[in-house]
């Protein structure tokens, strides 16, 4: 156990410092340090397949809460229609197109309609994490910071929808049609978002009775996971669930801290007024509002450590991710499906250029939809990067099922391709638009 995590530090750090100084996507550092670390030393398997499920699912929430803090509800509020044609419309949509491409490019495997958006939905959904890594080493305007972000993440709750309450019942035998599938998408979505709304309200209580940040930092957590465990109790989606739980604590806390600010504000005038007019106070009067003062800074400050420790946890947990995912995979297997595996890159690749496209068009077409070109569109097509969440619905597949195997190539294989391809190209179309992007982040500094 403790070579295990000396081994996770030690890629971890070597990641962060990679990216740091050479721009370097960490998921891609992360990927390339744990296959040389298996390559190097075959003998040593940190974790093995029967646990892996597991491990995901106990990783899953903190992933997530870390990438919901970053999300500010006012720019979802802003960019709620955008958001939702990208994270909901495009995803079914493209699991429409996957459809029809899965009987045309792998007729030969008879793959039946609950398979295929299995499949699909494996492959579609993205990872928050990889996004956020790379948009933290780059200035980029924030309103694609939030398109980019914010369907990575809602991206993933409503791939996951679709593959536990509509594509295993029909991999099981269950009859489905679009009354059924509209019916328990509103059903799953409401109640979800019910329990994250409760989960997160009860948070704030929570954060109420404590200025310790220690506790802070655990009620995070609490909510996170319990929203998680709340939502998979009742079979709903935990993923939305803490999406929601998050967003809501962090929303009603940053308020509280709005009006922190506003009062240190108010205390440093009436400090920096009384120094230049050398007016005389009591000393009981200045003192308090400097203890007040102190008080306030330290909690804001403390606030912000506690977003970066649970940050550092992600990356953490991140880690444990790719390093796991590294030592189940069978190289063998990639190769032996090799074909299959670039054909569903490039499928889902075009598909995703296509639906971004269309995006392009309808958003500029609408006045409540954020306006994107060609450079935006580049962006936006490049962050579909996969990740962890991929993984989770591989192990939730039936047991017995008759295309595991291609399934766990393919959807392995594509994770690789696309957190390589993808994060480069995206930090290469950054860094060639960096004086372009860079005006539209001063742009937006003005209004």
């Amino acid at each position: 156990m403790i070579l295990t995590l000396l081994v996770l530090l030690t890629i971890l750090f070597i990641s962060i410092e990679v990216q740091k100084h050479f721009k370097l996507p960490s998921p891609i550092t992360l990927i390339g340090l744990s296959y040389a670390f298996y390559y190097i030393f075959p003998n040593m398997v940190l974790f093995s397949e029967a646990t892996f499920a597991e491990l995901v699912l106990f990783l899953i929430p903190i992933l997530i809460a870390s990438d919901a803090l970053q999300l500010k509800l006012d720019d979802l509020k802003k960019n709620a229609l955008s958001l939702l044609y990208l994270a909901v419309l495009s995803v079914a949509i493209s699991i429409a197109f996957g459809i029809f491409t899965a009987n045309t490019f792998f007729a030969e495997y008879a793959l039946s309609t609950g398979a295929i958006i299995a499949l699909f939905a494996m492959v579609l959904a993205t990872d928050p994490v990889s996004v956020v890594s790379v948009f933290s080493s780059f200035k980029v305007p924030h309103k694609l910071k939030i398109l980019a972000e914010g369907e990575s993440l809602f991206n993933d709750a409503t791939a996951l929808i679709i593959f536990v309450f509509i594509a295993i019942p029909m991999i099981n035998g269950a009859e489905i049609g679009p009354v059924d599938i509209a019916v328990v998408s509103l059903k799953v979505i409401f109640f979800s978002v019910l329990i994250g709304l409760v989960v997160g309200y009860i948070g704030v209580l929570l954060m109420k009775l404590t200025q310790d940040p220690m506790s802070e930092l655990v009620l995070i957590l609490l909510t996170a996971y319990g929203a998680f465990e709340v939502a998979e109790m009742f079979h709903l989606a935990g993923l939305l669930a803490v999406i929601v739980g998050i967003i809501t604590l962090n929303t009603i806390t940053e308020k509280s801290f709005d009006t922190v600010s506003d009062r240190v504000k108010k205390a440093r005038r009436i400090v920096n007024q009384t120094n230049r007019s050398k007016k005389i106070f009591s000393t009981g009067f200045m003192s308090g509002i400097t203890r007040k003062l102190s008080s306030d800074v330290s909690h804001i400050e403390r606030h912000k450590q506690n977003l970066n420790y649970v940050a550092v946890l992600a990356l953490l947990a991140n880690t444990f991710l790719f390093m796991s995912m590294a030592s189940i995979v069978n190289l063998e297997l990639l190769l032996k499906y090799k074909t299959e595996i670039l054909l569903m890159f490039m499928i889902t690749t075009l598909i995703r250029a296509f639906m971004m496209g269309t995006f392009g068009i309808v958003s500029n077409m609408t006045r409540k939809m954020t306006d994107i070109g060609v450079r935006w569109w580049s962006v936006l097509l490049f962050a579909g990067i996969k990740g962890g969440l991929s993984i989770v619905m591989l192990q939730m597949l039936p047991a017995g099922f008759e295309h595991q195997e291609m399934f766990n190539a393919i959807v392995i294989g594509v994770i690789l391709l696309s957190t390589v391809v993808y994060a480069l190209v995206l930090v290469g179309i950054i860094l060639l638009n960096k004086k372009t992007f860079d005006r539209e982040v001063e742009l937006e500094g003005h209004h």
